[in-house]
Formats: C-alpha cells, structure tokens, sequence
C-alpha cells in the first residue's frame, strides 16, 4: 500500500473468545473464528494507586459503555523476559517505584494456561520508566531524588547482575559529584553483547555508557559515562542499534540517527505538522510522538528496517541502508508500543501494542506488507487490557508475548495457530 494508505482495514482474522480466554473451544475445526492465539494469565503487577483519578477515556471515540473507568493501580511502564536455566522469568516496572521478578510455570494439573507467580520485588524509591535484560544484568530506569539535592528528581540507572543477586546493583553516574544518569527520566535503554549501553532521557539527552570491569563509580565494575548526544526536543522514548547507526525517536516526533563512533547526528527525519496529512500531501515522518523503535532483519536477506511507532495512531518502515519509508499503516488509535514475534512458520509477525489496551497483530514483509492479522480486544474477548495505553510488550520464547499497561496488569499470550501467511 501507499505509505499513507488510511487502514480503514478488517483485520484477516476474527479472535475466538472462548479459545482465547480458556484455550479449548466446544466447536473444535467447526468454529467460525481463529484459534491462533490465546491467553495464558493475567496478574495485578502494581499497587493500588490512592490519588487515582476515574479515567474518561472511554468518552473519546466512543469506546467503552460510557461509564467512566477506574485507574485505581499504578501504571505498569515495562516488562523484560529473562531466560534462566529453561524457564521462563519476567522483570516488570510499575510507577508505584517497584521492580518485581514473576516465575511462569504451566498450569498445574495438566490444564490450559500458565501460572504467574511474584518472586520478588525490589522498592527503588521513585516511579520505574523502564526495566530491561542484558545477558544475565537487570536494568532499571527510575526516578528518585540524588543524596546531594534531597528535594530535586534525578534519572537513574541501576544494574544487577543475576549470577550474583545479593551483591549492591551498579550505577549508572554522570561522574563522581553527580551520582545520576541524567537531569529527567530514563525513558529507554538499548544494550549490546559487548557492555556497551545507551539511555535515553526526558531531558532530550541520549548518553553512551562502556561496562569497565574496575572503573565504575565504586571502584569495582560499573558503567562510565562515554558521551552525550544531544538534538531531541523532550524525552527520547526509542532506541536502536543497526550496525554502526543509532536511531533515537523522541516525543518531538522525530527519528535520529546517530554515528555510534563518533556520536555525530548523522540525519533526522523530521516530524511533521499534523494538518498536513489531511491535504493531500506526501508526509513522510510523524506527526505525533514516537513511542518506539525496533530493527528488523528481513528473512533471507530482503535487508535491515526499522519499525517506528506514534501516538499518530501509525507504525511506519524505514529501510536501515537509506532512510526512506517503505511502508505506513494507521491503527485508528494511538501505537504505544511494538515488539517482533513469529508465526508457527517461522514468519515474523509484529505486534503492536495501542492507546486503550488493544493489541494489533500484523505481517511484516507480508502482501500487502504489515497486513493486519488480528485484534485483540477486552471489548470482545473478555481477557486482556481493559484499558491503556499498552506500555510494552515483549516477546519470549516459544512463541509467547507479555504485555503491561496503564491498568496494573501483565499478561501472558501465546501464538498458537496458523496466520495464513
């Protein structure tokens, strides 16, 4: 489709409630929907919130019976999936100012679903924007107020190493007066294999941080602060690494890239006013706030893109090699999160997380190219989000994906039939 094609779309397949809910369905091959996918648990990963205000979202569009909903638990901002010894752990972060460690086990007695089971949780002292699984390091990005500024709200990052849990977390520090990682909010981490690390914050700024063995801030190992990249206007919300290029997208709604050797801002894709999409012309970038990024390495070397997602309601594709959008599709409400899985088959699937707590599942180099799958909807299956944003979601092994949102809740979902593709 034309980049600016309206997706007024019906997605491929319909969701059956009952088999997506309970994993078994009455009318077997009979059923007029799809058994493709379906819901393992849900679990509250959140306190109460005692400020929480009746949410209105159900008024915008005409979503929801009309009655205001309830907010009442702190919003659950990330999930990460940690693979230890063949099972299967989940870190989430909530903005009640936890991190907590969830055990997955299949579900006693031989039955559908999964269990979910909280091993853990840590206090950190302010909201958690982020949790994220390199190797075997646990990172977290929270707000908390700095020793030195006792009344101030400072950035930071902090980094367990999970063969050696008891030991005090490393810390990520702008230098030794400044024990902090950023003037804002760490809204997004990107790790690679090597150590190398990279955060994205509400005050604009992308920093590089190199794992040393002794030269952290406590003169044992830890993570020393490399340089700045500086260019976003407000919080940098995506980051990622394809060869030696560093894509960032931002709430400004535009995507950056930047030299990883040398931190030069190689090229900007900017942003663009959203009345110009209605007249007819040509836009190319965004024209709402970027909520994430994420590479994609076509199967059989059909080449590198980016996925992009906005609260423009599209996810666009940009080819890695030059920059130019190759595909965009609209979602008819706001894209907060996405995340790559696959089919059976070994097709690679996009999910897209939305605005009031649906997911979207799409090809990717599919005909015509992200076609829309399916929709999973609270409104029609009766699991899920009942409400948004969907903050992220993750994919795991075995086909599985786990999601978080402004509700409180995770949820566990596995793809377990044949898309068509």
């Amino acid at each position: 489709s034309s980049p600016n094609a309206p997706s007024g779309a019906q997605p491929r397949l319909q969701v059956c409630r009952n088999f997506a809910s309970t994993g078994t369905c009455q009318h077997n091959d009979r059923c007029k929907f799809a058994h493709v996918v379906k819901m393992h648990a849900s679990v509250v990963a959140s306190d109460k919130n005692p400020d929480a205000k009746p949410s209105y979202n159900s008024y915008h569009g005409g979503r929801g019976s009309g009655a205001s909903k309830q907010k009442d638990k702190h919003k659950v901002t990330s999930v990460a999936v940690w693979e230890t010894n063949g099972a299967i752990k989940l870190f989430t972060g909530s903005h009640d100012g936890k991190w907590r460690l969830w055990a997955t086990a299949p579900a006693a007695g031989g039955g559908t679903g999964a269990t979910l089971t909280k091993e853990f949780e840590h206090f950190v002292g302010g909201p958690v924007d982020t949790v994220h699984i390199a190797s075997h390091y646990f990172f977290c990005g929270f707000e908390a107020s700095p020793l030195e500024a006792p009344d101030a709200k400072a950035g930071m990052v902090h980094s367990w190493n999970l063969n050696a849990a008891q030991d005090p977390p490393m810390e990520l520090w702008l230098g030794p007066m400044a024990k902090y990682a950023g003037s804002g909010r760490i809204r997004s981490l990107w790790t690679t294999q090597d150590g190398r690390v990279w955060s994205g914050g509400t005050d604009g700024a992308i920093r590089q941080w190199a794992f040393d063995p002794v030269g952290g801030p406590t003169g044992k190992g830890g993570f020393a602060l490399l340089r700045s990249m500086c260019g976003h206007l407000g919080a940098v919300t995506g980051l990622a690494l394809v060869g030696g290029i560093l894509w960032s997208g931002g709430m400004d709604g535009t995507i950056r890239l930047w030299n990883v050797d040398t931190g030069d801002n190689a090229h900007v894709i900017p942003s663009i006013k959203k009345d110009l999409v209605a007249n007819g012309g040509a836009p190319v970038g965004h024209s709402g706030p970027v909520t994430g990024l994420i590479p994609f390495e076509a199967p059989n070397a059909q080449g590198s893109f980016v996925f992009s997602s906005s609260l423009d309601e599209t996810v666009k594709v940009w080819n890695a090699t030059n920059g130019e959008c190759v595909a965009s599709e609209s979602h008819g409400q706001g894209v907060t999160s996405i995340a790559l899985t696959a089919d059976l088959k070994g097709n690679p699937l996009l999910l897209c997380g939305l605005f009031y707590g649906d997911i979207m599942i799409r090809g990717t180099i599919s005909n015509p190219p992200l076609v829309l799958l399916l929709k999973i909807s609270y409104n029609y299956i009766g699991v899920g989000h009942e409400m948004g944003p969907v903050n992220d979601i993750q994919p795991g092994p075995g086909n599985t994906f786990y999601a978080v949102a402004d509700d409180g809740k995770l949820t566990v979902w596995q793809i377990t039939g044949d898309f068509g593709l």
